[in-house]
């Protein structure tokens, strides 16, 4: 008795519907457990920048001065009384003015008195080492960061 091999080779419809599954149950499991460093820092920064950049809006809009005030002992900064916490990735490094007053035209000052006379630089610094410079500078108080 002779047997017929059967001209059909490869997978079925159904064998290839449970691999495709399982490499999407892995690859989301892989991707949820990813480090995210790596945009928490840059988001930190812009976050930042934006929140001084609030502060100044405040101070001219209202027509009266606005604090800025970083706190490297709790990693957080604070709008008046309010206090935002930086991301646990994310810490403050080296901070040239802890407190930056802006008046009702937006210049920055260090105290109710003093205007800024040189740039302002704040560093946040994550976990893996990068650090992004954030900078306020003098008389217009424009904030960037690089």
């Amino acid at each position: 008795m002779t047997t017929q091999k059967s001209n059909y080779c490869g997978f079925t419809l159904i064998e290839i519907a449970i691999t495709l599954i399982v490499i999407g149950i892995l690859a989301t499991v892989i991707t949820i457990n990813l480090p995210r460093s790596t945009v928490n820092l840059n988001t930190q920064a812009e976050l930042l920048a934006n929140n001084i950049r609030y502060t100044q809006n405040l101070a001219m809009t209202k027509g009266e001065r606005y604090r800025f005030k970083i706190s490297t002992q709790t990693n957080s900064y604070s709008i008046n009384n309010s206090t935002i916490y930086l991301d646990k990735q994310t810490s403050f490094g080296p901070v040239t003015n802890n407190l930056i007053i802006f008046n009702s035209n937006g210049i920055p000052y260090i105290d109710t008195k003093t205007p800024l006379k040189e740039t302002a630089t704040i560093a946040l610094t994550a976990t893996d080492g990068r650090t992004v410079i954030i900078t306020i500078y003098p008389e217009t108080g424009s904030v960037t960061y690089e």
